[in-house]
């Protein structure tokens, strides 16, 4: 299986790191406009490297794009690749819009091709395992969610601190656990409010997801935080599943790589050595190419996600 890889940021690296460590599969070129920013993921690929999108995508071997690219930039590359009749791998959010989400969905299915979005927090073992003793009915009929995600501020000049390109801190963070509790509980929301707190050096945003069953799901994401943390509370009829930095005196036992000064810039948080999601994240979207069967994370899925940030962010506004 042939890769093709654009965006050499942070995730770039990631994605180069995990893939290859996979047998059979080959990363065989990266594309960036400023050849010098591929030079290091190609080094470590032995990957050729291209300035010009077009001409890889060409490449009749190229079984697979993987779009680590900003994500105001994901539409366009995405489509692109689907077009060519590559199978996609993009980072999260898929898009802003769930209008932009559905182009894309139609085009995978018209070329025929696969087109796969990286919720990664479905595949920490901690949150995989806390949705499978909810499914064994160990804590009962769940009543309330609670998360939490904070991470630092982006730095001052980062497209993170641009919402037309990043969605801000909803579709930055929160979307993470958006898609974790679309997951658990699935879309039967009834109403939704939010608000948004900031001031300098900080953003947080608060979210209230109201379930027609009568669960009651709050998210919290923040902008500014010393470091990384993330975790959850959920409350059944029989008992309570909590990972992580829902309370402020708990910390996350994630290590972390960080891309950024002492104090502001981006956070990629690291599973333990008992699992690798990055890793089982990319092998299980290989495998479902290779085998021709179902998705882990379907890019419908990712676009109900896109679909609840939107209501989130549209409550800020009204």
């Amino acid at each position: 299986m042939n890769i093709g890889l654009i965006g050499c940021g942070a995730m770039g690296r990631v994605y180069v790191d995990r893939l290859m460590r996979m047998k059979g599969v080959r990363i065989t070129a990266v594309c960036h406009p400023e050849r010098e920013k591929a030079a290091a993921l190609a080094e470590m690929a032995q990957a050729r490297i291209y300035e010009s999108y077009n001409e890889m995508i060409a490449r009749p071997d190229i079984d697979i794009i993987c779009v680590t690219l900003p994500t105001y930039l994901h539409k366009e590359y995405v489509r692109m690749a689907l077009e060519a009749g590559k199978h996609v791998i993009c980072e999260k959010p898929l898009t802003l819009t769930e209008e932009d989400c559905w182009e894309l969905i139609e085009t995978s299915r018209a070329k025929g091709v696969k087109l796969c979005v990286a919720h990664v927090v479905r595949f920490f073992p901690e949150y995989k395992d806390a949705r499978l003793r909810l499914r064994s009915g160990e804590v009962g009929a769940v009543k309330s969610v609670r998360t939490i995600r904070a991470s630092l501020m982006p730095a001052e000049n980062s497209w993170f601190l641009d919402k037309r390109k990043s969605g801000g801190v909803v579709f930055d963070l929160m979307i993470h656990d958006i898609d974790y509790v679309l997951w658990l509980l699935g879309d039967q929301i009834t109403h939704i409010r939010a608000e948004i707190i900031a001031r300098e050096g900080m953003e947080q945003a608060l979210a209230w997801l109201y379930y027609a069953d009568g669960t009651k799901v709050s998210l919290e994401a923040v902008w500014g935080a010393s470091d990384f943390h993330a975790g959850f509370d959920m409350t059944g009829e029989q008992g309570v599943l909590s990972i992580g930095g829902v309370k402020e005196d708990i910390g996350s036992d994630n290590k972390a790589v960080h891309e950024s000064s002492s104090d502001r810039g981006v956070i990629i948080p690291e599973a333990s050595e008992f699992g690798d999601p990055y890793y089982f994240q990319l092998l299980s979207f290989i495998q479902a190419i290779e085998m021709k069967g179902p998705l882990p994370i379907t890019a419908e899925e990712a676009c109900s996600a896109v679909r609840i940030a939107n209501r989130i962010v549209g409550c800020f506004e009204s």
